[in-house]
Parts: structure tokens; sequence; C-alpha cells
């Protein structure tokens, strides 16, 4: 009797470590944070140099934390997953550490170290103790179900809703510094949700629709159904983001997924994404022809790019970000400027900036720049790993559900990458970028 003891407490601490896990995706979106230290640089915004603790961050602690002890009760063999990406992110975390001796901030370079290691653990678990894509779906559907009703009201509003205990930003249109598309004299508040910026909330929602879409082209259940339910709205809040690069994403990722159901010739996944579609187009359209002159800015109308004040800003600083990135690295090739360090070596490599100091919005170039050239080569093949081992074998991988989503959801990731930074800095962005990373060395494991 007694020595069912440590068999008991280790499955209270698996499935509460499951529930942490399923709450670290719910929460990835959430700006909501404690600030462990406050060290304000001006004028880099703060964000890039606190110590932060977010809600998924919280999550996640405790999901390792019960994983830990679940396996200190009931020792058994952990895998590290696939070759083709845990090799490379051990790779890429210790390029992170080596970082740390040339580091702009050795103190914030130690941070963001630490929070790739717990990272690598967070891909461990899920290539170890998700035994079910439920785990997944479940808490990805909350996600976007929650942050599009929300990113949907304010919209209708344009304004925030009061949600401040939540971390929602206090939202006006009319204030310097919130994020609008400007049309015509007139300023439209883009969706933010419950996220730190609309481009954020954009990519959580794209990759979120990436697995509903799966669901709704390869379940053959009740599953579906309640997909297509949760993927409607959270379309509508993804147009209202006005983010490009989650726009981007989505629209390429899900178009993959379904030229590949039509080159194997499955009609009936066709059928679905079709309806499908057309259910969408009806939705979307009168929301789009209503605000149809902030849509044609954002998809330059008129050249807008390059006449409209706004656009031309956004397109110019992601340029100059690029090009003086591209300087600090070449200066810079060995071992970065340190983790995290790049908004702070754009400030002492550039006193005299013509934009807000930030990484480059891409994400290539922003680990190359902090990790230096060697983590620049484990991230580039962490990225690229996949379209390897998925070119030639790529018939046998779409007829393969949970590998096929996993690659596409990777893809989509990949994409925004190209336009943004988010993904390897940003907590929600991290937290989506390792699971996929994980899913897909998991989806690997399971048909070796």
């Amino acid at each position: 009797m007694l020595d069912s003891y440590p068999y008991w407490y280790s499955r209270f601490l698996v499935i509460a470590a499951r529930i942490s896990f399923a709450l670290t995706i719910v929460l990835a979106p959430l700006r909501w944070r404690i600030i462990l230290w406050e060290r304000p640089t001006f004028p880099v915004y703060g964000d890039y140099t606190n110590f932060l603790l977010f809600a998924s961050d919280i999550a996640l602690i405790y999901t390792l934390i019960f994983w830990g002890s679940s396996l200190l009760l009931s020792p058994r063999k952990v895998s590290f997953g696939s070759a083709s990406i845990w090799i490379f992110l051990i790779g890429l975390t210790m390029a992170g550490f080596v970082s740390i001796y040339a580091s702009e901030d050795n103190i914030l370079s130690i941070y963001q170290f630490i929070r790739l290691g717990f990272l690598f653990l967070f891909y461990l678990y899920i290539v170890n103790e998700i035994p079910s894509p439920r785990w997944v779906l479940v808490p990805v559907g909350l996600q976007i179900l929650v942050e599009s009703m929300i990113a949907i009201w304010q919209s209708l509003l344009q304004h925030s809703l009061g949600l401040r205990t939540l971390g929602e930003l206090p939202l006006d249109p009319n204030i310097k510094g919130v994020s609008v598309v400007l049309a015509n004299g007139f300023r439209f508040l883009r969706a933010y949700g419950l996220s730190d910026h609309p481009n954020i909330l954009g990519g959580c929602l794209a990759f979120g629709l990436i697995i509903l879409l799966a669901v709704i082209l390869y379940s053959e259940n009740r599953a579906r159904w309640i997909a297509s339910i949760f993927f409607l709205p959270a379309l509508v809040a993804l147009v209202l983001t006005f983010s490009r690069s989650a726009w981007i994403s989505f629209l390429i990722g899900s178009s993959l997924m379904v030229g590949m159901e039509a080159v194997l010739r499955r009609w009936e996944s066709i059928k679905r994404a079709v309806w499908l579609g057309l259910v969408s187009i009806l939705i979307i359209t009168p929301v789009a022809w209503k605000n149809r002159q902030f849509f044609g800015v954002r998809l330059n109308a008129g050249g807008s790019f390059s006449q409209a004040p706004f656009e031309q800003q956004s397109v110019g600083e992601r340029m100059l970000l690029i090009r003086s990135g591209n300087q600090i690295f070449v200066e810079h090739s060995v071992i970065g400027i340190g983790l995290g360090a790049s908004p702070l070596a754009m400030k002492r490599r550039f006193p005299y900036f013509q934009t807000n100091y930030q990484p480059p919005h891409y994400t290539l170039l922003a680990a190359a720049l902090e990790t230096g050239v060697i983590g620049a080569i484990f991230y580039f093949l962490l990225l690229v790993m996949p379209w390897i081992i998925f070119l030639p074998r790529w018939k046998s991988i779409a007829t393969q559900p949970y590998l096929m989503s996993t690659f596409i959801l990777l893809f989509a990731i990949t994409i925004v990458g190209l336009f943004d930074y988010y993904t390897w800095l940003n907590a929600a962005g991290r937290v989506w970028q390792w699971l996929a990373w994980g899913l897909w060395s998991l989806a690997l494991e399971r048909v070796a």
C-alpha cells in the first residue's frame, strides 16, 4: 500500500503539469507581468531592459516544477526528441550563453539565457509528456477565442475595455504611441486584445488558426465543428489587427495545407475548405467594406507605402533597423552583442537614431546580432531542417495530419519571422516558436 503512494503522487503531478502546460498556451499573448527588476535606460523601451515575469512564464515554471517532481517520484527515461531539432536548440542556447561574455549588458543577457534554458526544458516537456493533440488543441482554442472576443470588441468601440487588471493597455487612437491605421485624416485603432501590440496578437491568432484549420481538414468527428466555431471570430479578429505579417503567414500556411489536400485528391477535405472559405468571406466582407479605406492603406492602395506617413514610416523603420542591425553584426560577428541586448547596442552605436531602438524586424538577423555567427547558424538550421525533412518525403508527410499540421505551423512562424522579431525575443512569440519545435520533434519521433 505504501509503495503505491509515490506512483499516485507522481500521477497527480503529471496531471498538474499538463494543466499548467495548457495554461502556458492560453496565457501566452497576455502582456500582464510582474516587474522583477526595473532597469530604465532612456530612451530604450523599458520592456527590453527590465526583468519581467509574464503570466505565461509563471505557468511554464509550474509546468517544469510539477514535471520535475513527477520524475523524481517515478523515474523514467527522458527523450530529447528528434536530433534534427534538439541538437540545434542546445547549440542555440549555448551560443546565447557564450554571448554573455561580450554583451552590452551582461546581467540582461544572463537573464535572457535563463529564459532560453527554461524554454529548452519546455521543449523537452512537450516531447516527453504530451500524449494527445487535445492537450494543445483545447488551450489554443481557448487562447484565440478569448483574445478574439476582446479584440473585436476593442475594434468596434475604438478604445480599451477597462481590463487593466488583465494587462490590457489603455487604448485611445488619439494618443501618441497607440498603434493605428491613418486614412484621410481618420485614425483607426488596431485590435490589441490583451497583448502588447497588434502584430503580436495577429501572430498568435494566425498560428492558432493554422491549428484549427488542421482540425477542420483532418478530423472526422465533431471536433471539426467546434473548431469551425472558434475559427470564424478568430479570423475576424486577425483581420482587425491589421498585421500584414500575420495575414501573409496565415494565407500562405493555410494555402499550402489546402493545396496539399488538393494534390492528394482528398476531396472531402477540399469540400470542407471551400465551405469554410465561403463562410469566412461572407463574414469578413462587411468588415472589410466598412473599413475599406484603412485596409487600402495597409495593402498599398494608391501607393500608400510611399505616400501615407504612417505606412511610409513603418516600412522605413524596418529597413533602417535591418541596415543598422546588419552593420553591428558585421562589427561583432564572432559571438554577438549579447542575448536581448540588441536595442542597447543600437543605442550605443547610433546615438542619434531616426526611430525607436529595437531589434531588427527579421528574426535570423536578430539572432545573429545577439548570438554571433555560430548562434545564427544554429537558428538558421532550426528554420530550414523541417524543409530538408519535408521536401523529399512530402507525399508521405502530407498523409499524416499531425506531422503535416506541425510543419505548416513552423512554416507560418518562420514567415512571421521574416517581418518581425517577436518570435525571437517576445515572451508570447517564444512560447509559440518553442511549442512548434516541440510538436514537430514529437511528430517526427512518432513516425520514426
